[in-house]
C-alpha cells in the first residue's frame, strides 16, 4: 500500500519529536525507518515495489506515511508524490533558520557532512558555512521550498508547523496535527511528555577528540552493520534492530553532550542579515509573525 501522509522536513526542526508522537497513535501508522528518502533517490523507477514495502505493517490504520525531511528542499520529491500519492496530506516543520543551520552543522559533524573517511572535518562552523553551504543553507530556504510544493498541491492539503511551538506547547501542536490527518486529536502519547524535552534537544562533542571518535564509529557502524543488515533484511529489520540495541544512544551519553556551544554573535548576526528577506518572504507565505527570526534588531 502507498501512504497517505507524508512529513516533507525540514531537518532539525522537531520532525523526531513529531515522529514519535505518531507511532504512538492508535490511528496511525509510520514507517518504522524515519528518513526513506525515496522520492529523492536518483530514480524510482521500477522500485515503487520497495517503497510499498515500508508500509506493509499497516493493519487498517486510519493514517498511514513517513517522514523524509530531505523532501522538503528536493527538487524531485514535489512531482513524484503529486504522480504516485496525489490525495497525501503533507506537512511540514520549520524552525528559525539561523538556529536549524547551526542545529544541522553539528548534526552533519557527526556524521562527518557524508564525506569519506580521509576527508578532514572543518575547523569550525564558519568554515563549515563556506565549504558546505549548500548542505546547510540550502534547506532553511523554506519560502521557495513551500512555493514549489504549493505550485503542486492545493494548500488545504500542506500543514505548516514551528519549532518554536513544539518547544512552548506542544500539546496543541500534537492536536493539530492528528486532526489534519484526521485521528483521535486528544490521544496523549507517552513522547509529549517523557521524550518530548530529550528528542528536542541538541547535542555537541565532549571534546574535540570524542567528537572524533564519534564520527569514525558512526560511520564504521553504518557500513559494517547497518548498511549490510538494511541490504540483507531490509531497512524496517535493520531500523528495528538499531533501535531494539540503542547503539545511537549509548554512542551519544559515552561522546556527547547535550546543548551546542555558543555560537559566534558576528556569525548569528551576519546570518540574521542573510536570511531576513526569506523569513520576509516566508511571514508573506503562512501569515505567521516570525519577526523574532530576525533578531533583536528585526
Amino acid at each position: 500500500m502507498l501512504p497517505n501522509f507524508i512529513g516533507i522536513g525540514a531537518p532539525k526542526a522537531g520532525t523526531t519529536w513529531i515522529f514519535q508522537c505518531l507511532r504512538e497513535h492508535p490511528q496511525v501508522y509510520v514507517a518504522p525507518v524515519k528518513e526513506t528518502k525515496f522520492f529523492d533517490e536518483d530514480t524510482i523507477e521500477g522500485r515503487m515495489g520497495e517503497y510499498e514495502a515500508h508500509f506493509a505493517g499497516a493493519n487498517g490504520e486510519t493514517a498511514v506515511g513517513e517522514i523524509s525531511t530531505r523532501y522538503l528542499s528536493s527538487v524531485r520529491a514535489p512531482d513524484r508524490i503529486r504522480q504516485w500519492v496525489p490525495d497525501a496530506r503533507l506537512f511540514v516543520s520549520l524552525r528559525n533558520p539561523v538556529d536549524q543551520v547551526y542545529s544541522h552543522y553539528w548534526h552533519l559533524r557527526r556524521q562527518n557532512f557524508h564525506q569519506g573517511p580521509a576527508a578532514k572535518l572543518p575547523d569550525s562552523f564558519e568554515d563549515a558555512l563556506r565549504a558546505y553551504e549548500d548542505a546547510l543553507v540550502h534547506p532553511a530556504l523554506y519560502s521557495a521550498h513551500l512555493r514549489r510544493w504549493l505550485a503542486r498541491f492545493d494548500g488545504s492539503r500542506i500543514l505548516v508547523l514551528f519549532y518554536d511551538d513544539i518547544c512552548h506547547d506542544p500539546l496543541a501542536v500534537r492536536a493539530r496535527l492528528y486532526a489534519f490527518l484526521g485521528v483521535d486529536p486528544d490521544h496523549e502519547p507517552v513522547a509529549l511528555n517523557r521524550r518530548g524535552s530529550e528528542e528536542r534537544r541538541g547535542m555537541s562533542p565532549r571534546s574535540p577528540t570524542l567528537g572524533r571518535a564519534h564520527t569514525v564509529l558512526y560511520r564504521e557502524g553504518n557500513r559494517l552493520l547497518y548498511t549490510p543488515l538494511k541490504r540483507l533484511a531490509g531497512p524496517w529489520v535493520a531500523e528495528g534492530v538499531k533501535n531494539t540495541l540503542r547503539l545511537r544512544h549509548v554512542m551519544e551519553r559515552l561522546f556527547l553532550q547535550d546543548g551546542y556551544p555558543a555560537m559566534d554573535p558576528r556569525t548569528r548576526h551576519a546570518l540574521e542579515r542573510r536570511f531576513s528577506p526569506e523569513v520576509d518572504a516566508l511571514m508573506e507565505l503562512t501569515g505567521q509573525d516570525l519577526t523574532h527570526w530576525k533578531g533583536p534588531r528585526g
